[in-house]
């Protein structure tokens, strides 16, 4: 579990506070069109915001990530801001925006995620994955079940340390027409005519199987997902199988497995050793344990998971020279050059881990 949790959206207000740049505040919907922001937390004089050619960013709720430009403020009779151009659909109270004069929130954002891709090298976050890998096997011409033993590892992931084995229990696999949405983790599916439930566990192209199976399926019933409403139709089997229980308990010898890396492309893949794993139950999954980079923020609710303090500091440095300098923010950068110098961020990974990617 990461330490720090901040979004995107926490991130640039902080940001923009700390250069004097931000007002922020939710809409209301009194005389709100889609060219006009209802905003009575604003109290600058008539025109202040658009001779000062502020722009407006919607940062949550309708209209989100959408930027406009400031064209008139009228504070005196109606709180209304207008906008260069119009939005899809009015501001309204599930609306918050933020207003910038110095730097716009691209150049915020950029900033932030410049900040973020210099951490690359020496601060990695907890990745913990359950759904990427899920153990396979085949058959062959000879009908002997041949077990696949090599697997794409997540193309985030940049060590790896602990590899673990989903625990496994009696189940019900149901062989028939599959649909082809997505099926929901642990919904209760029911046999349209058995009236027998079961807890979904995993669906493959012609089946699905079930764990924590009350009654009996039946061939030619339909079975349908309680959450999803995803169906296996006309069933042609029933057979007693094992299922996933959704946990994991079955820690793999670290002897057993290794990351095997194609040079120079090639996605990392994990390789288990045949002779520990000679067999295996088919669909169960492997939880990896490891650490990734920060990823760059896109999205207003994209997660942070560095020091916040650091970030913004550092975002600071990386806002654009010309506009630093013009707004007389020459002590405010230099400042966090030295607070970043002064508080270097280093998170290492797990002292046991192979690393997946450079």
């Amino acid at each position: 579990m990461s330490l720090f949790s901040n979004t995107l959206a926490v991130l640039r207000h902080n940001l923009s506070s700390m250069v004097g740049d931000l007002e922020t505040g939710q809409c209301g919907v009194t005389g709100a069109t889609t060219t006009k922001i209802y905003a009575s937390f604003l109290w600058k004089p008539d025109d202040y915001y658009n001779n000062n050619y502020y722009e407006v960013y919607v940062y949550a709720g309708t209209n989100i990530g959408v930027t406009k430009r400031v064209t008139d403020w009228v504070l005196s009779t109606t709180f209304l801001l207008t906008v260069h151009s119009a939005y899809a659909a009015a501001c309204d109270a599930t609306s918050y925006i933020e207003l910038h004069r110095i730097f716009t929130e691209d150049e915020y954002r950029k900033a932030i995620n410049l900040a973020i891709e210099s951490a690359a090298g020496s601060y990695v976050v907890p990745l913990v994955d359950e759904t990427t890998v899920k153990l396979a096997s085949t058959t062959d011409n000879l009908s002997d079940t041949v077990y696949t033993y090599e697997y794409d590892l997540p193309t985030t992931m940049t060590h790896l340390h602990k590899v673990v084995l989903e625990d496994s229990g009696s189940g019900v696999k149901l062989t028939g027409t599959v649909s082809a949405g997505t099926w929901t983790a642990g919904e209760t599916v029911t046999g349209n005519s058995s009236g027998a439930t079961g807890e979904f566990a995993y669906d493959g192209t012609t089946y699905i199987r079930l764990r924590k199976v009350s009654g009996t399926f039946t061939t030619s019933d339909t079975a349908t997902g309680g959450s999803s409403s995803e169906t296996v139709s006309t069933i042609t089997a029933v057979a007693n199988d094992p299922a996933g229980l959704g946990t994991f308990s079955k820690v793999i010898d670290p002897r057993n497995w290794t990351v095997v890396k194609a040079y120079p492309t090639g996605t990392p893949s994990l390789k288990l050793n045949s002779d520990y794993m000679s067999f295996f139950d088919e669909d169960l999954y492997l939880r990896l344990e490891g650490h990734r980079r920060q990823p760059a923020l896109t999205a207003d609710t994209g997660i942070c998971y560095l020091p916040p303090e650091w970030v913004v500091r550092k975002a600071i440095t990386f806002l654009p020279e010309v506009k630093v300098i013009s707004n007389n923010l020459d002590r405010t950068v230099a400042n966090a050059y030295q607070w970043c110098e002064r508080h270097p961020i280093f998170n290492a990974p797990n002292p046991f881990a192979r690393k997946v990617m450079e």
